[in-house]
């Protein structure tokens, strides 16, 4: 989606008010399957606009810990100036975005914004047990059959895992 934003150069229109739902593409559209709501105010600036508002929507992840899907409500809000003084290829090392054609794209811009909230390791709720890495288990559905114990005093399948392994033992006792 793009929005033109010649109308606030002239001396008539102080603001451009947005409030649409976007659907996503590539990867978005399948982690926000049902799209994102826009609310942004458009106003201007010395040589350029800028735009503040929100993005929200649900997005669907899965849990690092047990594999689970889950969804997860999403709200980003939008800070973001714009610049006609801003050439195109200077943008990534610059704080403020080209503006190109007297147009928004807020296709890019929210991506970019969501691509940034995503978290490194999404996890399902704080007190999720995760899979038992000895039977493969989901401990949140059912209690883990093995021995912990057993677990504890046996070499970890990875030896790059052994510190861990030592220190979890010494701290269980």
């Amino acid at each position: 989606m793009k929005i033109s934003v010649e109308r606030l150069f002239g001396h008539d229109v102080d603001a451009i008010d947005v409030d649409e739902r976007l659907a996503l593409r590539g990867d978005l559209k399948g982690r926000y399957p049902g799209g994102v709501r826009v609310e942004a105010r458009i106003g201007r600036i010395s040589r350029g606009v800028y735009v503040e508002g929100f993005v929200e929507g649900v997005e669907q992840e899965t849990c690092v810990r047990c594999l689970e899907r889950f969804t997860r409500p999403v709200r980003v809000e939008i800070a973001e100036p714009f610049s006609e003084e801003v050439a195109v290829k200077d943008a990534p090392i610059s704080d403020v975005a080209p503006l190109v054609d007297r147009t928004v794209d807020f296709d890019a811009l929210v991506g970019e914004l969501l691509e940034v909230d995503e978290p490194i390791a999404a996890i399902c709720a704080e007190d999720c047990a995760g899979i038992c890495p000895t039977c493969g288990r989901n401990r949140n559905l059912e209690p883990c059959a093995c021995d912990r114990t057993a677990r504890a005093n046996s070499a970890p399948a990875d030896e790059r895992m052994a510190g861990l392994a030592k220190f979890l033992q010494e701290h269980e006792n």
